[in-house]
């Protein structure tokens, strides 16, 4: 699950009337957002091979099925550095140059058509 800090300000700030409407309970939301990407990192301390043969990978369903499309954005880019606890401070510094570059990378692309 996402901290529990994120999980509010999502609760509060991705909400009905702001970032997305809803036409009847049982329709489509309408994303209110203009933005149609969206970028995620995730840190974790679970091996990949574990969290999805036992997981399932619940956070890229949160993100990219639950939380996300309801904004309007339709192009969910995600990327999860692991392991955290086991790795170095020459690791975390590549893991912080990689998030740079996929978050330029999301800017610089041009939108979906």
């Amino acid at each position: 699950m996402p901290p529990a800090v994120l999980t509010g300000w999502v609760q509060r700030v991705l909400v009905p009337g702001v970032a997305y409407k809803l036409g009847t309970a049982q329709g489509e939301p309408a994303g209110l957002l203009r933005a149609d990407r969206a970028l995620v990192l995730n840190t974790s301390d679970t091996a990949e091979e574990r969290e999805a043969g036992e997981f399932g990978d619940p956070l890229q369903r949160i993100w990219a099925a639950c939380v996300l499309p309801y904004t309007g954005a339709r192009d969910v880019r995600r990327r999860v550095f692991r392991t955290v606890t086991d790795s170095t401070p020459r690791q975390r510094t590549a893991w912080l140059a990689e998030a740079r570059a996929l978050a330029a990378a999301l800017v610089a692309d041009p939108p979906a058509a």
